[in-house]
């Protein structure tokens, strides 16, 4: 089953980010999916796609 199924409790969730962050796999993944969305491999709306590199760069350079 995966993840997708599953409810994460905010306690979950936030654990979840954090390890995220410190590990610095949140930079990684979302790298890797503007890419691919840059590529036309995945397809969003331009509001997502706006979010996504908002983020990004808030991670990247904060």
């Amino acid at each position: 089953m995966g993840l997708a199924h599953k409810s994460f409790s905010n306690e979950e969730q936030e654990l979840l980010i954090s390890l995220l962050m410190k590990q610095e796999y949140a930079i990684e993944l979302l790298s890797c999916e503007l890419n691919d969305i840059e590529s036309g491999e995945k397809a969003v709306d331009m509001e997502t796609y706006k979010q996504l590199t908002t983020l990004y760069d808030r991670i990247r350079f904060d």
